[in-house]
């Protein structure tokens, strides 16, 4: 089992959010096991790209959300509609769907470049300036020198690339009912800057104003923050 790849019917497969989440952990440690699923967690390859970017978080969603109950179901969808999962509310009879729509904040092709020297060297700087030299063609040299990091920056960088990762999803319609999940790093000393009024401030004034066509606006961090905003 260990030398297999990601299981598409396992990916998208209905689970409560407590399911959700040890699958995606078990997977994780499966895939660390071979060169090949390690590669493919860190540079986010394959079937391990919606797995780290999409059912990772929607997993974190679903337990912060709903807690451990049995009458959640969350469903992962993969592909090219406008939405990357479904979510069964069995709490109601009939039970409801609604759909669920995921993004992160990322700084673009500095994020990946830093991948790739996480993979080559076994450690990178989580801030600070990339350098690249060359293309990957012709001979690509990447260089992420450690330098002093300013908390309050690296702080306004993130909260700004929050708001990033909202226009992108700005201005398109979606079903009825789907909410939107915005993932973050909330490390580096970020909830020690930024507590919850001051994050919802900031984001009831440069998040919430965008048009953004969604029921709800959900903020997950990869360690603790969670946020909702209703946008109806």
């Amino acid at each position: 089992m260990s030398n297999e790849s990601i299981n598409v019917d396992e990916l998208t497969k209905k689970r409560t959010p407590l399911q959700l989440l040890d699958w995606v952990k078990q997977e994780t440690e499966r895939l660390k096991l071979t060169e090949e699923g390690h590669k493919e967690l860190v540079l986010h390859e394959g079937l391990a790209k919606p797995l780290m970017e999409e059912v990772y978080p929607l997993a974190e969603f679903g337990i912060r959300k709903y807690g451990n109950t049995d009458q959640i179901l969350i469903q992962p969808i993969i592909g090219y509609q406008n939405y990357d999962a479904i979510i069964t509310d069995l709490r109601i009879e009939p039970p409801i769907q609604s759909y669920v729509e995921v993004t992160q904040s990322h700084e673009g092709e500095d994020e990946y470049l830093r991948s790739l020297v996480l993979y080559e060297k076994g450690v990178v700087p989580l801030r600070g300036p990339v350098i690249k030299k060359g293309t990957k063609k012709t001979g690509r040299q990447i260089t992420t020198p450690y330098r002093a990091s300013d908390v309050m920056q690296n702080v306004r960088d993130e909260l700004w690339r929050i708001v990033e990762a909202g226009k992108r999803k700005a201005g398109k319609d979606y079903p009825f009912d789907t909410l939107l999940i915005i993932t973050f790093d909330d490390g580096l000393h970020f909830q020690n800057v930024v507590n919850d009024v001051k994050l919802d401030a900031f984001i009831v004034k440069h998040v919430l104003t965008l048009d953004l066509r969604f029921s709800a606006l959900y903020l997950v961090g990869w360690y603790n923050v969670f946020r909702e905003f209703s946008l109806r």
